[in-house]
């Protein structure tokens, strides 16, 4: 299952890769921003998949608190992990978006700070989780952490369509090629999320059997 889950997605990468810069390319006719436009294509998709990845850790969070089971940690560690990837990308490609359409790299605009301060949850779960060495302890106050961390994602969602914000709402495109290639993007890159936590899932409880073995 794992390894047709790994074709599909590479092939699905591929695809939507080549007809990003073919059929659904972005062409910019009043100015030499052709490149810049067709960022959109990583960028939305890893804001999708960022965003998300909180869901998840927001429903790991619950679970454990409610059940103890040791899973539901692993769970939210994976997703706060490949969250931390697709949030430095999402920030990355969103500063290169925005210098030529907006002269410059970075502007404390709400939808922009959102998304920081998603970047910067990450990493401050990740040091958590890293400072904590009692298991139960650490999984209970990262279950605590990833629940309040969420509170972030309605903010990236609602910032740019209720408040006044520099930020694009809503992604329109001029043909459906470029639709089709949109929806291409989203589904390999989602796919991609969801086999990194599966793999990083699989590596936290290897990792903590062996400890376990180790401790007898």
């Amino acid at each position: 299952m794992r390894r047709l889950l790994i074709l599909l997605t590479l092939v699905l990468l591929v695809g939507s890769t080549w007809m990003a810069f073919t059929l659904g390319e972005v062409v910019a006719v009043e100015n030499n921003i052709t490149v810049e436009k067709n960022i959109v294509y990583v960028h939305v998709p890893n804001a999708i998949c960022a965003s998300l990845c909180f869901v998840v850790l927001l429903v790991a969070g619950i679970g454990y608190l409610w059940t103890n089971k040791p899973m539901w940690d692993y769970i939210g560690a994976a997703s706060a992990e490949v969250g931390f990837v697709f949030a430095t990308v999402l920030n990355a490609t969103g500063s290169i978006f925005a210098r030529p359409f907006w002269q410059t790299w970075w502007t404390p605009s709400p939808r922009l700070i959102s998304s920081a301060v998603l970047w910067f949850l990450c990493v401050a779960y990740l040091i958590l989780r890293t400072s904590i060495q009692n298991p139960q302890r650490r999984a209970r106050i990262c279950a605590v952490f990833g629940i309040i961390a969420f509170l972030d994602v309605p903010m990236l969602f609602l910032s740019a369509r209720v408040m006044q914000d520099m930020h694009i709402a809503n992604v329109k495109f001029e043909s459906a090629w470029q639709g089709a290639a949109f929806g291409l993007s989203t589904v390999s890159i989602l796919l991609l999320a969801l086999l990194l936590v599966w793999l990083k899932v699989d590596i936290l409880k290897n990792k903590a059997r062996l400890e376990s073995e180790l401790t007898y």
